[in-house]
């Protein structure tokens, strides 16, 4: 067998199993600024609320939009940025805690 065959059998294999359980390789993510989540599109919020809430939970997108939709779920009539506000002030507060 040659190099590059051995080394085109480990890609694929590599491939595959990132297929399989759903994992991004880093050579085919997207850098962070170009991510295109929910979180970037909403434009109804401050950028930097965003990142500041992005940041205190490590970076996780999904974590993020779950405490903003579970705290517009319990508070109807607020905005989306006391929302993400609201977000930011629990997770510091149950930090201290």
């Amino acid at each position: 067998m040659s190099f590059l065959s051995v080394l085109l059998a480990i890609a694929l294999l590599i491939a595959v199993y990132s297929w399989l359980t759903g994992r991004r390789l880093p050579i085919f993510s997207k850098p962070k600024g170009g991510e295109h989540t929910s979180i970037q599109r909403d434009r109804g919020v401050n950028r930097s609320t965003r990142r500041q809430l992005l940041g205190l939970v490590g970076g996780n997108a999904t974590v993020a939009e779950r405490l903003v939709r579970d705290l517009q779920a319990h508070n109807p009539g607020r905005t989306e940025q006391w929302c993400w506000e609201k977000a930011i002030y629990d997770v510091e507060r149950d930090r201290r805690a």
